[in-house]
């Protein structure tokens, strides 16, 4: 850990004391290195608020897709059903014509 040590102007304009210069040097890393930690915490956190919007998008999706698929399928199977249905009945007509006939 870096004390924060005091320099007076006149040391620092005179560079009299070496060890001064690398303390101030070292303070002004840690605060850079301060300043860049916060920064990228706040990108972290603007990141993980927007995948999460993202998330809820997609499983509101995925979800709207699982429905509708749902549904086709659904459609489809009643489709099928009324198509055999009305076949049948087309059958038991073309029976009931033919027996009218002889």
């Amino acid at each position: 850990m870096v004390y924060r040590y005091q320099t007076t102007c006149s040391q620092r304009r005179n560079g009299c004391n070496a060890l001064f210069r690398v303390v101030d040097t070292l303070q002004g890393e840690n605060r850079r290195l301060s300043r860049e930690v916060k920064r990228l915490r706040r990108r972290i956190s603007d990141l993980e608020e927007e995948l999460d919007e993202i998330r809820i998008r997609v499983v509101e999706i995925g979800t709207e897709n699982w429905q509708r698929e749902e549904r086709y399928s659904r459609l489809v199977v009643e489709r099928n059903r009324l198509r055999a249905h009305v076949a049948n009945l087309e059958e038991r007509l073309r029976n009931t014509k033919v027996g009218r006939n002889n």
